[in-house]
């Protein structure tokens, strides 16, 4: 490094360079600064020396944490950092293009990041003549990382409105409940001159105000929880990138949360407009019909809140749209199902011999169930949860398999052409398998069919054509390659048609993307010289096989001439791994280890730590669906009451009422679990092999589980909310009774 590096945050050593100093002032042509890993693997400390190339440098500090680095310790080997003069001195590129330098530029004042897109726009256009050069701005940063994280973003964004959904259906239950108990005082009310619509407002009011403390307590909660994200991803994410100082998410949240609350409420307000004044003279009225206008108005504030819900939380308007679309679908599933409950316990309830039995299968078919409202909400709950989980089970399993059988478990970089054979040796001694290499040629592309670049170039080809490509030259195809088209009877054997033409074969994806096909020629720059070749076959590569491919194939005589190093791949022993690469160090500095077992597990270690984490959201959704369930219990907790002193009147001990309500919340839960289980697994099944371009296998145990458990909840859900109900005394049925 060279300069005033950082411009930004703070490089952080163990110990700290002296105060008022940069790092390239400290670091000179004689110092470095070594990642703890590194330090840890080469057995050294701070204070002792370290051969770089042909360079001895001191290590000054360990390298505890870079301003502009992920701090996710995901990286192609440890990280050692010298200043300009003792790189230069320690000849570590022994050949142009085999290193890159990244310039760093601090503008002075202050820009918006539209200036910056301009300047930036405008050095890509001063520059495209002169070196294939990448201009980033802050905002280009790491950029597939970007859109993982943002893909992730919005995901669990869309889970948490689903668990905010799920959670509605659980307020207009609660409501519901809360308004069927105010009936009396509301039928006095409008005795009394109140009009429908004067009472529809004083209740709108109250649920916008439950909305908003609901609202405020859950986003004061949500910030709190963010302390523990370091915890759940297991040290991946620092404490000091973790802040709950989001006001923007709080606001959010806060109107996400009344938003639904309303939307949700105005089915259930409906009871205002329903309660009969005749309960002043006779409690046992039944509330009024309802308006066929004021239930068609209801639903529309349900959707209008559901979509405007999912727009905000979404940021993008076909991602809402498709969100949308699979709410509904799944929610006209679970009403279907609910319905076919209800039709199916309608014809089995007379069958039944018990009478618990025959009373909990007859309970699903009452209009005021709630059987419904239940098995939509813990339905979306279950079918969320599995699905993640299944997700992630492929996920983890696709990453925990680590490489195929055949695979190599370390690449060897920067390999010297004229030192390969001896290398081979190494690494055949030392018990490696399966080593093989191939020469790497670096070239740039400077036309297309005679086309120069600048005049091609596009958003989605400037990476390619901009860039130095890595190129080899081979007398066969490695085995993993398919021929796709040819301009005679190619194969991986025999890709070559006719010597003569200076012949190349593009890999399928990247020939698409420079756009070129068979025929078209290739003019390259190699070494300050240019040849031209041309594209005689196309191919598809299996690149999760880990083996050594390339874009672009030469046919050998083409570039035979050329200076180049080698890409070396072999299967080293896992205990001995180690000493290989210690033993290659020593004997070649310049060549680069990079052990992809070590890679994958790093891999391996993160996605299931993410996997922690977006699970808990997920059980969110199902608490969510719980609660929804309990609310529906409480909110014909009177109802109950009375049947259960009923039946206690009638003979029926306690333990064959609760036998009576197991069988019903058990039902509710079952059918809503087989619905789930159905929705769960197909959308599971999209996202592996459309998304994740994963095999798919199917998860029995997966599909069990949430079977038992939507039985298993709802029947404890039921319960614990239906013990008020159950201590009724039988005396009170005759007191009610007129």
């Amino acid at each position: 490094m060279s300069g005033g590096y950082p411009f930004y945050g703070e490089l952080v050593t163990e110990p700290p360079l002296p105060a008022g100093t940069t790092p390239a002032d400290v670091l000179g042509d004689h110092s470095a600064l070594v990642s703890p890993e590194a330090l840890s693997r080469l057995g050294l400390e701070v204070g002792d020396d370290l051969r770089l190339g042909g360079r001895t440098l001191r290590i000054i500090a360990s390298l505890e944490g870079e301003p502009d680095r992920l701090p996710t310790g995901f990286a192609f080997g440890p990280r050692v950092v010298v200043g300009v003069a003792a790189q230069e001195a320690a000849r570590i590129f022994p050949f142009a293009g085999f290193g890159g330098y990244r310039v760093l530029v601090r503008l002075p004042g202050e820009h918006s990041l539209e200036e910056l897109e301009l300047r930036a726009n405008a050095l890509r256009g001063d520059m495209d003549d002169i070196a294939a050069l990448r201009v980033e701005t802050y905002a280009d940063a790491q950029p597939g990382i970007r859109e993982d994280l943002e893909r992730l973003s919005r995901y669990l964004g869309l889970v948490a409105l689903l668990s905010l959904l799920v959670g509605g259906v659980g307020v207009a239950q609660g409501i519901r409940a809360w308004l069927t108990q105010r009936l009396d005082a509301l039928a006095v009310l409008k005795c009394l001159g109140a009009r429908p619509r004067d009472l529809m407002r004083t209740y709108l009011v109250q649920a916008v105000l439950l909305g908003l403390a609901a609202g405020v307590i859950g986003g004061v909660a949500g910030l709190l929880s963010i302390l523990l994200v370091p915890a759940i991803l297991g040290g991946a994410l620092p404490v000091e990138a973790v802040s709950i100082w989001q006001p923007w998410a709080f606001v959010r949240g806060v109107a996400l949360g009344i938003g639904v609350s309303t939307a949700f409420s105005a089915p259930a307000l409906l009871v205002v407009l329903r309660a009969p004044p005749v309960r002043v003279f006779r409690s046992g009225a039944e509330p009024l019909p309802g308006s066929r206008l004021a239930s068609a108005l209801s639903v529309f504030a349900v959707g209008a809140g559901v979509a405007g819900s999912t727009a905000l939380q979404a940021g993008s308007l076909w991602l809402a749209l498709r969100f949308m679309g699979a709410v509904v679908a799944a929610v006209v599933a679970l009403i279907l199902a609910a319905l076919a409950l209800r039709r199916l316990a309608r014809f089995l309830a007379p069958r039944c011999r018990s009478s618990w039995l025959r009373y909990g299968v007859a309970a699903l078919a009452r209009p005021e169930s709630g059987t419904l409202a239940a098995s939509v909400a813990l339905g979306m709950g279950l079918m969320v949860l599995l699905a993640m989980f299944v997700v992630q089970g492929h996920l983890h399993d696709e990453l925990a398999a680590g490489l195929p059988d055949e695979a190599p478990s370390a690449f060897l970089l920067n390999v010297p052409a004229t030192g390969w054979r001896d290398l081979a040796g190494l690494l055949e001694r030392q018990g490696a398998e399966r080593v093989q290499s191939a020469p790497v040629v670096m070239a740039r592309v400077r036309a297309i069919d005679g086309i120069p670049v600048a005049e091609r170039l596009n958003e989605r080809n400037r990476w390619a054509l901009r860039r130095q490509l890595r190129l080899t030259f081979l007398d066969e195809l490695p085995a993993d390659n398919v021929i796709l088209e040819a301009s005679g009877p190619a194969t991986a054997s025999r890709p070559w048609v006719d010597p003569a033409l200076g012949e190349v074969s593009v890999e399928q994806d990247f020939a698409e993307t420079i756009g070129v096909s068979v025929g078209s020629t290739i003019d390259l720059e190699v070494g300050g010289r240019e040849t031209r070749i041309t594209v005689t076959s196309l191919r598809r590569v299996d690149w999760e096989g880990f083996g050594i491919n390339f874009f672009l194939v030469v046919e050998p005589a083409v570039l035979d001439w050329a200076p180049h190093t080698r890409l070396a791949a072999a299967w080293l022993p896992k205990e001995r791994e180690q000493r290989i690469q210690d033993e290659i160090y020593v004997a070649y500095p310049g060549v680069a280890v990079v052990r992809i077992r070590e890679v994958l597990q790093k891999v391996v270690d993160l996605v299931g730590n993410l996997q922690v984490g977006v699970r808990v959201l997920g059980s969110f959704t199902v608490t969510a669906a719980l609660l929804t369930l309990a609310g529906a219990v409480a909110a014909s907790s009177a109802r109950r009451g009375r049947e259960a002193a009923l039946l206690k009147t009638i003979g029926s001990t306690r333990f064959d009422v609760l036998r009576a309500f197991a069988a019903e919340y058990a039902l509710v839960g079952l059918s809503a679990a087989v619905v789930a289980a159905v929705l769960g697994s197909a959308a599971a099944w999209w996202l592996v092999t459309r998304e994740l371009e994963l095999a798919w296998s199917f998860r029995p145990w997966a599909v069990f589980g949430a079977l038992a458990a939507g039985s298993l909840l709802s029947l404890a859900t039921g319960l614990l909310a239906s013990v008020g109900a159950l201590q009724r005394p039988p005396i009170d049925s005759l007191r009610e009774a007129r």
